[in-house]
């Protein structure tokens, strides 16, 4: 059974109900974080498998980065065994959901997909030892690598589930002209800042601690 599933979500929820739909095995807590504040939560609840027993649906008033919708999810169920970090516009293969799970345990688990962060498990003691991710990357892309990096040099184990997981990538930016536009800046920031952040950090040494920002927040925004 998978303790704990993070959805992030803004727009296209239409991918988010085919998400939902391939989840096929045993799961105790599914978290949606509602960034674009405009989810049906009477229709997404119809979309969840019975087998998934507490569903928390959760509109943001204002988006919150994946970063910040992943720790968010961490904070609020702090007694999982770890976490299912999912995309919404990734899914499982039939059976592959079973494969995926299978495998958990105290280490990060990636997908074979593309990218391989579209569906991760993070163990409760990867957040021990590694933390939470950095939410000075907003509002999307360089958390996972940053997050990948810290835990690579920190001794956590990073396997590759053979499950196979589909992801419909991008579709948040394919979907809004405004998105894109802003992706085309904010993603070259957050490259920048990862640069900066791991200048001259060498060995098994990790960035310090680098929480969330309000500057930064307000102007890697997306907000229209």
């Amino acid at each position: 059974m998978i303790e704990t599933i993070i959805i992030p979500v803004l727009g296209r929820h239409d991918l988010l109900e085919r998400c939902l739909r391939s989840l096929s095995g045993r799961v105790n807590n599914l978290l949606i974080i509602d960034n674009g504040n405009d989810l049906d939560a009477l229709k997404v609840r119809a979309w969840v498998p019975q087998n998934v027993q507490n569903v928390h649906i959760w509109n943001m008033p204002c988006g919150l980065s994946v970063a910040g919708s992943w720790n968010l999810g961490v904070k609020a169920t702090p007694f999982s065994a770890g976490w299912l970090l999912l995309n919404a516009d990734a899914w499982f293969e039939e059976g592959a959901f079973d494969v995926f799970s299978s495998g958990i345990g105290d280490d990060i688990i990636l997908t074979c997909g593309s990218p391989a962060w579209c569906c991760a498990w993070i163990g409760s003691e990867v957040v021990r030892r590694v933390g939470l991710f950095c939410e000075r990357y907003h509002p999307a892309y360089m958390e996972d690598i940053d997050y990948e990096t810290r835990a690579r040099r920190l001794g956590v184990e990073v396997v590759q589930s053979p499950a196979i997981v589909h992801h419909e990538n991008s579709s948040t930016i394919a979907s809004n002209d405004h998105y894109r536009a802003r992706n085309d800046q904010t993603h070259r920031h957050n490259i920048d800042y990862f640069n900066e952040r791991w200048r001259g950090v060498d060995g098994d040494a990790v960035p310090p601690h680098a929480d969330w920002d309000l500057n930064t927040r307000i102007q890697q925004g997306w907000e229209s």
